[in-house]
């Protein structure tokens, strides 16, 4: 009998947990990412069906590494990012998908053969299709080679050639130019970093003039551009220069007491000699950064001050340094540009939903005809053996 009833209980067990890992751990990700869209948009006048990209943009990744973490940490959240990411892509089947830095945690850290398997992982928990629609693109963060500082050309040029990128790339995509920049090559001393990025930048812009006023390409030895203007999309890992959060729009936005806290110059935000260096070099017409981990919507003033930078910090990606991680979708035109937030399940509501199936596996274990049964033979004996005693 005894044997008979803790079959049971093991089967019952064994029910709800199979149930709850398949809830929790798979289904619980294309239920809440089925609630996101595209951002709707019109198409602009003069731009083709063809000029039209879609894309995904994320940040801080932070794949932890040997030294910080608990293994299980580790384990955890690369599930996480790996299922989220992979329902994204079965979902909206983005043509490009853009990393905002920090896809590392520990990657200034680690040797040779621990970056090799960094890179690995990464490849396989955010791959993408191969049947080329969809391309990612990375942009490296301080967690990636360094801050400035930590910096040197072996962390530089390892963590470059593992991803094809540099310290100041021109991307153009059907019709939308992207500008992708290492953020700690922007500190403007003459390093052996920065002062190859601002020689890039001074390039790019005059390349960009040539595009915008094809009668001054001769100037520059350019030779007159064979598509039109488009003003360009900055990607980053830093922010442009904020004094704080405190003007940040977004429901996910950092903490109010948070947001009172000064950002450090080339540390938490680009400085802003930088910052106003771009502005007048490049004239983006939105930028995409991350870093901070929270979310922030925010407006620049840019060079001249006769318009108006929108900047958008996405939030991380990770379930460590959130509890509602989140991304965007995005759509670009030549001209224009839309976004639509997309949030991932929170943390909270995965731990709501594994004790919920505990109290519920508690109460049918105590509502089973069987444990009733036993509850009242067990009574029975009791009282039968008082009576005796008496």
């Amino acid at each position: 009998m005894l044997l008979k009833s803790s079959v049971t209980v093991l089967r019952k067990a064994a029910v709800v947990l199979v149930i709850s890992l398949v809830v929790c751990e798979y289904l619980i990700y294309p239920f809440v990412l089925y609630q996101c869209h595209w951002p709707e948009h019109t198409n602009d006048e003069n731009s083709l069906e063809n000029e039209t990209l879609r894309a995904m943009i994320l940040a801080d990744t932070h794949l932890l590494g040997p030294f910080r973490g608990h293994w299980f940490d580790k384990l955890r959240r690369e599930w996480q990012m790996h299922r989220a990411f992979q329902t994204a892509m079965t979902l909206f089947e983005p043509e490009a998908v853009f990393f905002l830095g920090d896809i590392f945690d520990e990657g200034n850290w680690v040797n040779e053969n621990g970056f090799m398997e960094y890179v690995n992982r990464f490849q396989h928990l955010f791959s993408v299709k191969e049947n080329g629609k969809t391309r990612s693109f990375v942009v490296s963060g301080n967690h990636d080679m360094g801050f400035h500082y930590e910096i040197i050309p072996y962390l530089h040029n390892r963590f470059n050639k593992a991803f094809n990128v540099s310290s100041v790339r021109l991307l153009k995509l059907k019709g939308s130019n992207f500008l992708m920049l290492n953020s700690m090559a922007m500190e403007m001393d003459g390093c052996f970093l920065c002062s190859a990025a601002i020689k890039s930048l001074q390039d790019i812009s005059k390349k960009l003039e040539c595009e915008e006023h094809p009668e001054s390409c001769s100037k520059h030895a350019l030779p007159k551009p064979s598509t039109l203007f488009s003003n360009p999309i900055l990607l980053q890992h830093f922010p442009l220069y904020r004094k704080s959060d405190e003007a940040c729009k977004g429901e996910d936005a950092a903490p109010e007491k948070e947001k009172s806290t000064k950002f450090r110059e080339s540390y938490d935000c680009l400085s802003k000699e930088s910052s106003q260096l771009l502005f007048q070099l490049i004239k983006p017409r939105v930028v995409l950064s991350g870093h901070t981990h929270h979310h922030c919507i925010t407006e620049h003033l840019s060079k001249n001050g006769a318009e108006l930078v929108v900047e958008y910090s996405v939030p991380s990606f990770s379930w460590r340094n959130r509890n509602d991680p989140s991304f965007y979708l995005a759509i670009f035109t030549p001209k224009k540009y839309y976004l639509s937030k997309c949030y991932m399940p929170k943390e909270s509501t995965v731990y709501f939903l594994y004790t919920l199936a505990g109290l519920l596996l508690m109460l049918w274990l105590i509502l089973s005809p069987s444990y009733i049964q036993r509850r009242l033979v067990n009574w029975s004996r009791r009282t039968a053996l008082s009576r005796h005693e008496e």
